[in-house]
């Protein structure tokens, strides 16, 4: 008797019909359905919960990068800036930590660097919020290294990156006076002239008449 017992328990084929019985039983299945929902609830909050707490840890770090630039101690911002970037990778803090990591080389007059870590940062496509300053600080840094034809470019591409309209003519102004130094005066004057024509309730407008005036001659 004890050896029919044990065999049952042990076959599969006569637990079935009592799992079956199981699941027939309305109340029971709702019960089964509402863990599972509760379980995939759980793990969201969870996931939530800890991209929160990275994101709010990674904002401090960046606060105190910041301060220690702004006290001047840039090698304390350089290093807490990198450590950020490594440890808190995908957050915006981190995303920020790469931009204003890139100010402080060019504060310290490290344009290829900053160039080269900028164009890599861009290659991440981390979206208009952060491409936009990492573009126009780019094409800052290949104005520095003397890069016009390709600072040129990079003002560009932020000018169009950009969804406000004083952005984007504070942009083609730099646009424009990259092309001049490159030699370049018909794509300048097409910059100039964009600003003249699309944005001229901004600041930049009169900058872009004056140096219109400069290349044409007068004509605008």
């Amino acid at each position: 008797m004890a050896t029919t017992i044990e065999a049952n328990a042990t076959d599969p084929s006569h637990r079935a019909p009592v799992r079956a019985r199981w699941y027939a039983d309305p109340q029971k299945r709702l019960i089964a359905v509402g863990a599972a929902v509760l379980l995939v609830v759980l793990g969201l909050w969870v996931a939530l919960s800890s991209s929160r707490r990275k994101e709010a840890f990674a904002g401090r770090s960046l606060n105190q990068a910041r301060a220690a630039a702004e006290a001047g101690n840039l090698p304390l911002a350089s290093s807490e800036l990198q450590k950020l970037i490594t440890t808190y990778d995908g957050t915006d803090a981190a995303k920020e930590a790469v931009i204003t990591l890139n100010q402080v080389r060019l504060v310290n007059g490290q344009n290829e660097l900053a160039a080269v870590g900028l164009r890599d940062f861009l290659a991440t496509s981390p979206g208009e919020k952060f491409a936009t300053p990492a573009s126009g600080l780019l094409a800052s840094a290949l104005e520095n290294a003397r890069r016009y034809a390709d600072a040129a470019e990079a003002y560009t591409r932020a000018a169009g990156l950009a969804s406000a309209n004083y952005l984007k003519a504070q942009y083609l102004i730099g646009a424009g006076r990259s092309y001049r130094a490159a030699g370049k005066n018909p794509e300048a004057i097409r910059a100039y002239r964009t600003i003249v024509e699309k944005y001229s309730d901004t600041p930049s407008m009169t900058e872009a008449q004056v140096r219109l005036a400069e290349i044409t001659g007068g004509k605008m």
